[in-house]
């Protein structure tokens, strides 16, 4: 039997007042009923400082002077896929997101990922951007990106967190066990081959 695949979830706001924590709570089980074993990364944990790496991650070969940086390389080293959680922001994905690509660059090779946006109408334009920014440095973007819409006028309450983040996740969850098993099936694959 193939071991678990281990998955790195990526919960990419910020924000002092977000979501994307509430919704990781509800895909991490989906995740791991699909035979994956998750780590949440929470980029506002992890407190990535604005990009300061003194050389650029593309010619860096993976060696980093900061220690914040080691420790997002070993996260995303140690795992077998990525699952970005992203918020969409005024069209786009967040500065947050961004950053945290751009601190590395050949961790991001050949590594099977997979994309969740969420916002008003699902996030699909800063889904679609980030897709093409991963691709970009290599990512292996393994299934369609699946966006959770959250309309303003029944999800939020008045602080502006999920009024029921599992109903709101539960309406998109045939998408997402179907990307899940996609990227675990993938990750199998690629460990057989290897």
């Amino acid at each position: 039997m193939n071991p678990q695949a281990r998955v790195l979830l990526v919960v990419g706001s910020a924000r002092p007042v977000r979501v994307g924590d509430q919704l990781a709570a509800q895909i991490k089980p989906i995740l791991e009923a699909a035979g994956a074993e998750v780590t949440v990364a929470d980029l506002a944990e992890l407190g990535l400082p604005l990009l300061d790496e003194p050389v650029m991650a593309a010619a860096s070969g993976g060696d980093y002077a900061h220690e914040h940086t080691r420790t997002w390389s070993g996260l995303v080293r140690d795992a077998d896929a990525v699952v970005w959680l992203t918020p969409q922001y005024n069209g786009g994905y967040p500065a947050s997101v961004k950053n945290a690509v751009d601190y590395l660059f050949p961790e991001w090779a050949g590594k099977p990922m997979l994309l969740v946006s969420y916002g008003a109408g699902g996030g699909g334009l800063g889904g679609a951007q980030l897709r093409s920014v991963l691709e970009f440095v290599k990512g292996d973007v393994v299934a369609p990106n699946v966006e959770i819409s959250l309309p303003p006028q029944s999800s939020y309450g008045s602080d502006f967190r999920l009024v029921d983040a599992a109903s709101d996740v539960e309406r998109h969850r045939q998408e997402l066990e179907s990307a899940a098993q996609t990227l675990v099936a993938h990750v199998g694959a690629v460990q057989v081959a290897g």
